[in-house]
């Protein structure tokens, strides 16, 4: 739409003409409005519209008629070029501050006015001065920001910080929607001025809670706060704009409250209030509010106008800002004549007062009241007024946006009202500019009443210039002072002086803004001819300019601030001084009034400091620090196993575990892991891990734990005050450490207990979680599990430290780190190579995974995270480019070999670092002194020497502590500034945190500790003087010991210069006492290295305290040696004399076994563990005591004894103590059992019951009952104490089996033959849950747990199940017996189960987690029941091999992981000589192929099988193929694998009985499978198919190849020999002779014989020719497992169940029986008794050489040598059965690790020291040789 022109033409239209215009005009102008008040488009309002509708017709005055047509148009002119300026203020300019918002809504406005404003043109001249010539950022606190993590330490500091929040916003809908909605409250000057680090750390969720929460916690105090004084309204207020609606509106309520209830008038609360309000962020106030406060003030006001004007003075102030919020939230609706009217009453009555101050304020409340409209409607108004509200209608007001819309919707038709609205306007508008043009005074225009009703510009221009100097855009405020069009009237005038006196006075302003303030106030006072014609505006300006010149100076807040105020001061006392000559000077006006109306800053923080949140900041500056830390660069997240005895494949992930333990009841887990492991990055990143969950969800709740980190080795005495030590490192003060001691609990992540050198459980000497003043935590400690003691639970229990057991054992878990799997290492390597290696070569993942796959050995090193990453840096270097497979399969490497290449090349890439940096003159000088003496070596000697001297000074504690050049001196050497101290620590491989220097490992610490004691690049023989071996014990550095011993391995086995110097030591320990210490350490070394002592003679050495575990001493000669405290744990002593030596103190590791006088099934012992009962099958009951454990009673039943058939039978003796002690009973198959006195063996009663027999008694807790089942199917209750039958309980369908109590007696559990377990009510014999275990047989035995949440359940597959007692659901299944679970029992602790079986094993077992801890052996038959001490840390087994064993829990840890424990029960299936004879191979039960190094015994593997149930395996006799049978398939198929290439061959086909055994023809082409219920089959291994060959349909155990491979000879359960053609598969013969079946078959390399073993205990030599036997072998006590020839055929050794091997002279034994007219039992050489378990397998070495290996059911593998000496031996004990016979001796050469003592042969008759333990123990192994064990022997109930 065009406008219409506005020209002189205008002024000759006639009257009709003006009426058509008027017509015309008011229809553009109603088709404009509708438009106006249609749908809004973006921040277009209907207020827009209507000012534009104004602006748009500015001719409207004119067109409605006016008596000056001319004049009127001027008028108009002028109106409409003021509105168009004032429109693009209100569009362009910035009308807002983050913290003075009085003006955001009313002008909607933020953007300034870029062009010149054009005043009317000529009445309003402007005034031009370029005091301001560029906009000033706003004004920022003075106020320091604090460090990110530091403790906010004023109240001025939170709100600082509280501003770079997001801030939220509440827009009521009562509100206009064109309010802005502040998305972030962030003050884009506060930001500005941010550090850095802030604006990133207020991105952080918890930094943000972390300042809300305080900003709240304030406002809780200040609501609290019953005084509120000044100060504290003071803080409160200025944290008002920083809070969330929640608080802002809690903060309004308080506030309110305070300046409602005062019963003075308190200017400090007024004054609160009004900030508080003004402070409000969009939508957080409620019109409801605003309409109270203006209430509340409007009443003080009107009860205070007689008073002080000063309360008038402030009151008014308050009501105008009050209204201005009110305008600008468009609050509307109040009452017109109680509200509006009564306030416009007393505004309009101080027109009177003589204070011009006051009446300034009253004039500007007026206009702000003008702007909140009235609850009356516009035709009331219409009705009512006449001309008064006819500004409304034009909306000059508009501009600004009030809500105004109210007038047009009440207008039902334009047309009605036209002429009045119009008439209305024409007189406003008039009024309006007669004032502009009158120039009038203000105190004239009040007292003429001209401001009543009517709403002014210069209110809304002051408020304009107020928005652009709070916004800094002072060069608009310039513009503006001099070019409004109301610039004449007084009351802007004012109003603009106040403003410049501010902006002036105000601190916050930078000091050259606010000297041009002052500059402004002069000019205008001096320069402009339109300012001050009102002399009170000359005064005030005046008054402005003497009051600056005399500004208060508080030098107290800030000196910077007291400058800038001096230096403004100065300035304003400088320009009064110099006002314009000859120009007019006001006078100056008393001014009571601050030029400030807002409250100081707080000069205290009395709030903040009340809220207990300061420890916070401290908390959220660690948690800084963890966050912040560089994560390493490869880490993957490690796999755990339950305990050390646990299967490295039954693996859970460690993170998963550690998190179930934190979110249980239980208090420590211990972490456990070899050096290497990754225990350390794991913590860190555990620690990672919690702190990032901690910020996500409960920085803010106290609840919740906080995690603390704590390298144990750098605290100095853990045992006390840990977490207060560790919280002082991080700079806590002493009243937040007790704060959080009173308050927060913790994680306690404790890394490196191993390092602490203590024993102490710091769990215990802490005090955790004991009430009143101690620390609550948990605690995650970290250990190297080489470090442990014996009983090293008790270290971490969370156990009072005078009790082993008790129910706080539950509060304890374990992990332990597992090796690292194939495919973590694969992703470990995937990371690696990622990485950017410095000077170093850089392989691709495969030529790593190749590496590792073919040097032998490597990759099973390498399962350790550290270990890993040393293979991964050294062998790109160490092994070079190009190498073949072949190549690769000859490098030996060690763990030693991996750091010295490391350190190597690291020294290397240090030199190189060095030569190209930016070096200082004397660095640079330094570095070439270092490079000519030589660098390696002097960085070698460097850090040689820091090692030593962490050793010698700190006991080898690897953190040095180091704060500077005061430090101690040998602490200065190493990290002090001396520039080459500066380049040798540059150069090694240390890290340094604060203050906190050590290796990068603590491995690397042991590593070079080593090289002091032996150094291979420096030669010189070893002087005991000051050696680090005669100086420390190394025994409890497994680390350093092992390094040692692989740099003995690593040289020559003869040659090596190492074990040259230790055995010297040794040996010079003879003569010299102070040789002893390094010749323990010397001779520990060499055992852990494998050195074999047989036969040696070590006669008078002195190595007390010396580790001589699993060390090899065959007929060792130690006559006189001193021995004390040397451990000899499973060490091989077999022969050796230890006559005359000191033995005090030694430890076997071992208990002696009791022997029984008869089989026994049942064991018990007493509830103080003092005492120990034994039930035998002869009816007696034994009872030992447990401190000797000699025999101190027997109880003879005499009924058993007067009866010949049950002494005969036998009778099974079942036992249960009484709670106290004081009665024992005992159950029988005869149906009765008896109640004992304990103490005197006197029977008390018999009980007759259960017809068939009593197979199990229990006796409830509180001693009142027994429990009985047995055949009958019931379970019987009795009274103890009367004998009577109380209850019969039935349900059982079959034979019961087992019965027990539930520890509170509540409860029974009993199985049967089903396999069903029942339980019941033991008060009221009703029936309860009843739980199945399917497939599973009888239940044999059922057990609670102390704490009775558990029943435990073993069942006759061997399958132990474990129960919930409450609910019945089923746990854990503990698999491991290979046969019936004949006993189970709860360790007191219930941490363990322990278990017996058929298999004749007793295992241990986790309860927690189900893991097998152990498997222990030693019984020879069954294992019928096993008992736990309620008082100690042990537990004894019983059985039919009529012993009783005791096993201590710290020998089972102290022994080491079992490995292979899960197929101890089943034989190896193989050991063989390589064809070479320089080799022996050997396999586990799994199919893992080793390799044994005949000469040296060092072993490596060969084949890693990935199939854990390999149930055979057979070597090929050239070497190049091995062949395998699964029990994992149902097919029983054979796999034939190259073991060049390791790859998979041809695969034969099995049978579904499963693969029995396998064999090579000696030609290696023909292989035999033999079957476990199917025939044997022939197969050509050459064949590109599976080729069958023959078939023999005949059962065998054993099979042999002639030595042409023309015959085959077959023997099993027949007890008979086939001998087959092999080509034709032709029977040649039938041998029989074997009364049992044949378990073994061989030929005599000439092929002339055949050798057969039996079940019959004994073996035959069968002649080929005439296919008779030649001769029988006896001697053997059992079957004879095994046999083999000597390759010269010399010799047949015989492995049998009786745990010997027997050496047979071949020719003499068939010369002895050629003799006699009666079977041979031919002649036997010798007879080897070394072994605990019987013999499966024996091979001879092909060479030639008289040398044979052995593999036991034990694990073992033991090389021999057959020795023949020249004289007869005369001793028949010697093993020899004929005196005819060559004196022949079998000596041990080598053995793998042993699992037990083996002493047989051992002389310690004259030994000093030994106890009667240890020589009863000794005394068992010399007598093992006579053990003639009986057939496998299982009890058939």
């Amino acid at each position: 739409m065009t406008k219409p022109d506005i020209d002189s033409s205008s002024a000759t239209k006639t009257r009709p003409a003006a009426n058509k215009t008027k017509s015309s005009v008011f229809s553009r102008i109603a088709t404009a409005a509708k438009r106006a008040t249609g749908p809004s488009t973006g921040r277009r309002s209907v207020s827009d519209g209507l000012a534009a509708v104004f602006v748009e017709y500015g001719k409207l005055p004119v067109a409605l008629g006016s008596p000056d047509q001319g004049q009127q148009d001027q008028k108009n002119q002028r109106a409409v070029e003021s509105l168009k300026a004032r429109t693009r203020i209100a569009s362009e300019s910035a009308l807002s501050s983050s913290k003075d918002k009085v003006s955001t809504a009313s002008s909607n406005a933020t953007a300034p006015a870029s062009k010149a404003i054009t005043s009317p043109a000529s009445k309003v001249n402007q005034f031009h001065v370029d005091i301001f010539t560029k906009n000033v950022p706003k004004p920022k606190p003075q106020i320091t920001w604090p460090n990110v993590g530091e403790r906010i330490k004023t109240t001025p500091q939170l709100a600082l910080c509280a501003t770079l929040l997001p801030k939220e916003s509440t827009v009521e809908a009562e509100f206009s929607e064109d309010v802005d909605v502040i998305e972030n409250g962030c003050d884009e000057s506060i930001l500005d001025g941010a550090p850095a680090d802030w604006v990133k750390a207020m991105e952080q969720p918890m930094k943000q809670d972390l300042i809300q929460e305080l900003a709240k916690g304030t406002v809780d105090e200040y609501n609290k706060d019953a005084t509120k004084n000044s100060d504290t309204i003071a803080e409160a207020v200025f944290l008002a704009p920083t809070l969330d609606h929640e608080y802002y509106r809690i903060l309004l309520i308080h506030t309110i409250q305070k300046f409602e209830l005062s019963p003075l008038l308190d200017l400090i609360s007024l004054q609160g209030l009004v900030q508080v309000v003004q402070s409000a962020s969009p939508g957080f106030l409620e019109a409801d509010d605003l309409r109270k406060i203006l209430g509340l003030v409007r009443t003080r006001l009107l009860s205070t106008l007689q008073q002080s004007t000063d309360y008038v003075y402030h009151l008014t102030l308050a009501v105008s800002r009050i209204l201005d919020v009110m305008a600008d939230n468009k609050v509307n609706g109040l009452d017109r004549v109680t509200e509006h009217e009564s306030l416009s009453a007393v505004l309009s009555g101080l027109k009177g007062s003589s204070d011009p101050f006051l009446l300034y304020q009253a004039s500007y409340a007026y206009q702000a009241l003008q702007y909140v409209p009235h609850n009356e409607s516009t035709l009331q108004g219409l009705a009512r007024h006449t001309v008064g509200v006819a500004e409304s209608a034009i909306k000059i007001s508009a501009v600004l946006k009030l809500d105004v819309g109210e007038f047009f919707n009440g207008l039902k038709s334009l047309t009605d009202v036209a002429v009045t609205v119009f008439e209305s306007a024409k007189a406003g508008y008039e009024a309006v500019c007669s004032l502009i043009e009158s120039g009038q005074g203000v105190f004239d225009s009040l007292k003429e009443g001209l401001g009543a009703g009517h709403r002014r510009q210069w209110y809304l221009a002051v408020r304009q210039a107020d928005a652009f100097m709070r916004g800094g855009r002072v060069v608009e405020l310039n513009r503006l002072i001099g070019e409004a069009p109301c610039r004449r009237d007084p009351f802007f005038q004012w109003g603009i002086c106040q403003l410049l006196g501010e902006l002036a006075a105000d601190s916050a302003w930078d000091v050259e803004t606010r000297k041009h303030a002052v500059d402004f106030l002069l000019a205008l006072h001096n320069d402009d001819d339109e300012w001050g014609k009102d002399e009170s505006v000359r005064s005030w300006t005046v008054t402005l300019l003497e009051r600056l010149s005399k500004l208060p100076i508080d030098r107290k807040i800030s000196t910077h601030i007291a400058h800038q105020d001096q230096a403004v001061k100065d300035h304003a006392l400088a320009l009064l001084k110099t006002l314009s000559k000859g120009v007019a000077v006001g006078a100056v006006f008393r001014s009571p009034y601050p030029l400030r109306s807002r409250l100081p800053m707080p000069k205290s923080s009395t709030l903040l400091t009340r809220v207990v949140l300061d420890v916070k900041f401290d908390l959220d500056r660690v948690r800084d620090e963890v966050l912040g830390r560089a994560v390493q660069a490869v880490y993957i997240p490690p796999q755990a196993k339950a305990n050390l005895k646990a299967s490295d494949s039954d693996t859970f992930p460690l993170m998963a575990s550690v998190k179930d333990f934190l979110a249980s009841e239980r208090q420590v887990m211990l972490v456990l892991g070899d050096s290497g492991s990754g225990k350390s990055t794991f913590n860190r990143h555990l620690e990672r891990e919690l702190w990032n969950n901690y910020v996500e969800h409960h920085f803010l709740d106290e609840k919740e734990p906080i995690p603390l980190y704590i390298n144990l080795a750098t605290i100095e005495n853990p045992e006390r005050d840990l977490i207060d030590k560790q919280l002082r490192s991080h700079h806590f003060s002493e009243s937040k450490i007790q704060e959080l001691k009173e308050s927060r609990r913790f994680i306690l992540i404790c890394d490196g207990y191993d390092e602490t050198k203590s024993t102490s459980n710091l769990y215990v000497k802490n005090q955790l979680n004991a009430g009143g003043d101690h620390w609550q935590a948990k605690m995650v400690i970290s250990c190297r599990s080489t470090k442990l003691g014996h009983e090293y639970k008790s270290q971490f229990m969370p156990l009072p430290s005078d009790t082993h057991w008790g129910q706080t054992a539950d509060l304890f878990q374990e992990a332990v780190i597992a090796p690292f799997t194939p495919d973590q290492i694969r992703g470990y390597i995937d990371q690696y190579v990622l990485i950017e290696h410095f000077n170093q070569p850089q392989w691709k993942a495969q030529e790593y995974n190749d590496m590792l796959n073919w040097i032998p050995s490597l990759k099973d090193m390498v399962r350790n995270p550290f270990l890993l990453t040393l293979a991964l840096v050294a062998m790109p270097n160490l092994v070079g480019a190009g190498r073949a497979q072949n190549d690769l399969q000859q490098i030996k490497v060690n763990r030693i070999v991996l750091y010295d290449a490391v350190v190597q090349q690291w020294i290397n890439n240090a030199k190189d670092r060095l030569e190209k940096s930016s070096l200082s003159e004397a660095e640079a000088e330094a570095l070439d002194d270092l490079r000519q003496f030589g660098f390696k070596l002097k960085v070698m000697e460097y850090l040689k020497g820091l090692a030593t001297d962490i050793f010698k000074e700190q006991d080898g504690s690897p953190q040095v502590l180091f704060s500077g050049e005061s430090d101690a001196q040998w602490k200065v050497k190493y990290f002090g500034r001396k520039p080459e101290t500066t380049l040798l620590r540059r150069s090694s491989p240390l890290v340094r945190n604060g203050i906190q220097n050590s290796f990068i490992h603590l491995s690397v610490l042991d590593y070079f500790f080593a090289r002091v004691i032996y150094d291979p690049e420096q030669s010189g023989d070893l002087s005991l003087a000051s050696h680090p071996l005669a100086q420390r014990n190394i025994l409890g550095d497994p680390s350093i010991l092992q390094f040692l011993a692989e740099r003995v391995q690593q040289e020559s086995t003869n040659e090596s210069p190492l074990k040259r110097e230790l055995l010297a030591v040794i040996e010079k320990s003879k003569l010299d006492e102070s040789a002893s210490q390094a010749a323990a350490n010397a001779i520990t070394i060499l055992v852990k290295a494998g050195v074999r002592f047989n036969g040696a003679n070590l006669r008078g050495i002195r190595i007390p305290g010396a580790d001589l575990s699993g060390g090899q001493f065959d007929s060792a000669q130690f006559q006189g040696a001193d021995l004390r405290n040397v451990k000899l744990a499973k060490a091989w002593i077999r022969q050796a004399d230890f006559s005359n030596a000191d033995m005090t103190g030694v430890r076997f590791g071992e208990l002696p076994h009791i022997q029984l006088t008869a089989r026994s099934l049942s064991c018990s012992y007493s509830p103080d563990g003092m005492t120990f009962a034994v039930g035998l099958l002869d009816g007696s009951i034994e009872i030992y005591d447990t401190a000797a454990w000699t025999r101190i009673r027997s109880f003879s039943d005499p009924i058993f004894a007067s009866d010949p058939v049950i002494q005969a039978e036998g009778d099974d003796v079942h036992l249960a103590f009484s709670p106290k002690g004081d009665f024992l009973v005992s159950g029988s198959h005869r149906n009765i059992f008896a109640v004992w006195n304990y103490h005197t063996g006197e029977l008390c009663r018999t009980l007759d019951g259960h017809p068939g027999g009593i197979a199990s008694v229990a006796v409830s807790p509180d001693g009142r009952q027994i429990a009985s089942t047995g055949r009958d199917k019931t379970v019987r209750l009795w009274s103890l104490h009367t004998g009577e039958q109380e209850f019969v309980l039935t349900g059982h369908t079959d034979k019961g089996t087992t019965v027990a109590y539930s520890p509170s007696g509540r409860q029974i559990a009993s199985g049967d033959h089903e396999g069903v377990i029942r339980l019941w009510n033991a008060q009221t014999g009703e029936a309860g849950l009843v739980l199945i275990k399917e497939s599973s047989g009888w239940v044999h035995s059922v057990a609670y747990s102390p704490n009775g949440r558990l029943i435990a359940s073993g069942h006759r597959d061997g399958h132990i199940q474990l129960w919930n007692a409450e609910t019945g659901q089923p746990g854990h299944v503990l698999v491991g017996h290979a046969k019936q679970v004949s006993s189970v029992t709860f360790s007191p602790n219930n941490q363990w189960v322990a278990s017996a079986g058929s298999d004749f094993t007793v295992r241990l077992w986790d309860t927690e987690t189900g893991a097998l801890c152990n498997t222990l052996t030693g019984h020879s038959l069954n294992v019928e029941c096993v008992k736990f001490s309620p008082t100690s840390p042990q537990f004894a087994s019983t059985g039919l091999d009529s012993t009783v064993r005791i096993w201590e829990l710290q020998d089972l840890y102290a022994s080491g992981p079992n490995q292979g424990v899960q197929n101890l029960t089943r034989p190896l299936p193989l050991v063989a000589y390589a064809p070479s004879g320089q080799h022996v191979i050997s396999a586990n039960r799994g199919g893992t192929l080793y390799q044994w190094d005949a000469l040296s015994a060092d072993p490596q593997l060969l084949r890693r099988s990935e199939d854990p149930d390999v149930a055979c395996m057979a070597y090929s006799p050239n070497g190049l193929q091995i062949a395998t049978a699964s029990n994992s398939t149902d097919e029983g198929n054979v796999q034939l694998w190259d073991l060049a290439t390791g790859k998979a061959g041809l695969v034969l086909p099995g049978d579904d009985s499963g693969v029995q055994s396998i064999f090579y023809s000696p030609c290696s082409r023909w292989i035999a499978i033999a079957f476990e219920e199917g025939p044997v089959t022939i197969y050509d291994t050459q064949a590109t198919d599976a080729r069958l060959v023959h078939t023999f349909n005949n059962h065998a155990c054993g099979v042999a190849f002639s030595p042409d491979g023309g015959r085959i000879a077959l023997g099993g359960f027949s007890k008979k020999l086939w001998v087959h053609d092999a080509s034709t598969g032709k029977l040649l013969a039938t041998l029989k002779g074997h009364s049992e079946p044949i378990s073994g078959v061989v030929y005599s390399p000439n092929g002339l014989l055949i050798g057969s073993s039996s079940w019959d205990n004994t073996a035959r030599l069968w002649d080929t020719t005439t296919n008779k036997v030649a001769v029988i072998l006896r001697g053997h006590s059992n079957w004879v497992q095994c046999l083999a020839f000597s390759t010269c055929g010399k010799w047949i050794a015989t492995g049998s169940r009786d745990w010997t091997v027997r050496l047979w002279d071949v020719q003499s034994s068939l010369l002895s029986a050629s003799d006699q007219t009666v079977e041979s039992s031919g002649v036997c050489v010798s007879i080897v008794q070394p072994f605990v378990a019987f013999v499966t397998h024996l091979a001879w070495n092909p060479n030639g050489a008289s040398e044979f290996v052995s593999a036991s059911h034990e694990h073992s593998i033991r090389a021999w040598k057959v020795v023949v000496t020249e004289e007869k031996s005369k001793d028949k004990d010697d093993g020899q059965d004929s005196a005819d016979a060559v004196p022949v001796s079998v000596r041990l050469d080598w053995s793998s690790e042993s699992n037990s003592l083996t002493g047989i042969g051992t002389k310690t008759a004259e030994a000093k020291g030994l106890n009667d333990f240890d020589r009863a123990l000794l005394k068992q192994r010399e007598s093992a040789k006579e053990n003639k064990l009986i057939g496998e022997y299982e009890l058939v109930v």
